[in-house]
């Protein structure tokens, strides 16, 4: 391995949030990625450029301008990740609520007064459950006009009584987030149209296990098809990714 580049390290460097991990910029980019990839398998090292290029980390530059990452650098992306994954924060709402750990005026408990929905409201019904248009939206934070447009095209379907399933809650969320970049809601139904077929393919898979009608069966049947349901998905994630890189070459 060829040693690391000396850096002349200025102690006067601006400490910015996390104010107690080191910011001693030792890490090459594709070992900052390697230490977050377990966590999330899809970071990609074009990723960390663009958070880069969006001012929410800011990378030490050599002499001969090669990124080099501190520890503090890997948290806050980890901070970065977490909220797009797991909270589905915007990017500039991000870099608000990292501007205001920067500056003392949040803790990292509590980082934010802006998020895509107000605080609390990350829950999710429990899988099985039917909830009502005014639930979703209390849970969303989204108006009963863009939820009415979902149904309209199709992205979400209310049963019989009106309800909508615990997934309704993901879909509304995700669905404003392309919103929110641009995306017109119509072109997400092919997105849809192809969930629906592969689930009708999964369930023909686990056709005999469900005939069975027991206790076990049914449970082996939740199992199998979640397990398939996050293979598919992580294909499709991978898929997508390919193309998007083949078509930007």
């Amino acid at each position: 391995m060829s040693p690391r580049p000396k850096i002349a390290w200025d102690v006067g460097y601006p400490s910015t949030w996390p104010h107690e991990v080191s910011h001693e910029p030792t890490l090459k980019i594709g070992e900052v990625a390697s230490l977050l990839r377990h966590e999330f398998p899809f970071l990609a090292t074009s990723k960390i450029r663009y958070f880069e290029s969006q001012g929410l980390i800011e990378p030490h530059r050599t002499t001969s301008n090669q990124r080099l990452f501190s520890l503090a650098d890997v948290e806050r992306l980890r901070f970065i990740l977490v909220e797009q994954r797991d909270r589905y924060v915007p990017l500039p709402q991000i870099k608000e609520m990292l501007s205001q750990l920067d500056s003392g005026q949040a803790q990292a408990e509590h980082p934010g007064r802006i998020r895509a929905l107000p605080a609390g409201t990350e829950v999710r019904p429990s899988p099985g459950t039917r909830i009502s248009k005014e639930e979703l939206a209390a849970l969303t934070g989204a108006s009963n006009r863009e939820i009415e447009q979902l149904i309209q095209t199709g992205m979400i379907i209310p049963d019989a009584r009106g309800r909508l399933t615990a997934q309704a809650v993901d879909i509304v969320r995700f669905s404003q987030m392309l919103a929110e970049s641009g995306m017109d809601l119509r072109s997400l139904r092919q997105v849809r149209n192809s969930a629906h077929s592969h689930a009708a393919n999964v369930v023909a898979r686990l056709a005999t296990e469900r005939a069975k009608n027991t206790p076990v069966a049914k449970e082996r049947v939740v199992n199998e098809s979640a397990e398939l349901a996050t293979m598919l998905t992580n294909l499709y994630r991978a898929l997508l990714t390919e193309q998007i890189d083949v078509q930007l070459r």
